[in-house]
């Protein structure tokens, strides 16, 4: 008795029908008798080789949609720093790095150029230094090293000092800047 066997990955009943009824007439015609064959049906779960090459299938699960792709990020915005704000994270460390303080040493500069003249309080307030307990002494030591270079005058005493810019201010022109003109002589 002659049997068939199919291997295959997941086939409907009509399918298999059509198959079977293929395979059996092919048979029948071939002269075995059609009552005589047998035909099975079974899964592949393997690679197959064909005419063609070898044939890997794919999982017999219905594939599922790839997940959206997330959307690309907003376009980066580059915001300047805060004017005379240093970071909070700044303010509570117990040791600024030697870049921090040259920063917090330009901005109070600034502030010094600015107002003219300033107290340190004044300076803690303009430089968002209240809270801080080591603020005092650091600023103590920036006028100190501005006052060696020579760009800030020491005025009072104790709770009255106060430290006046010798620098260029920037303030606002209050006369207009004289144009020079080159006069055409005629010959």
């Amino acid at each position: 008795m002659p049997s068939v066997h199919i291997k295959s990955p997941r086939l409907s009943t009509d399918q298999k029908k059509r198959i079977g009824d293929r395979v059996i007439s092919a048979l029948h015609s071939a002269g075995f008798a059609s009552g005589s064959v047998v035909v099975f049906f079974e899964r592949e779960d393997a690679d197959l080789l064909l005419d063609g090459g070898l044939l890997f299938e794919v999982d017999a699960k219905p594939m599922e949609a790839p997940p959206p792709e997330p959307p690309p990020p907003p376009p980066a915005v580059f915001l300047p720093p805060p004017p005379l704000e240093p970071a909070a994270d700044f303010k509570q460390k117990p040791r600024r790095s030697k870049g921090e303080l040259l920063d917090l040493k330009a901005q109070l500069v600034k502030t010094l150029q600015l107002q003219g003249a300033l107290s340190s309080f004044q300076a803690q307030e303009e430089l968002g230094l209240k809270t801080c307990d080591w603020a005092p002494a650091t600023l103590r030591r920036f006028f100190s090293e501005l006052e060696e270079e020579g760009v800030v005058i020491k005025q009072g005493q104790k709770r009255g000092t106060r430290y006046v810019w010798k620098g260029t201010t920037h303030q606002a022109r209050t006369t207009p800047v004289a144009k020079l003109v080159k006069r055409v002589e005629e010959e």
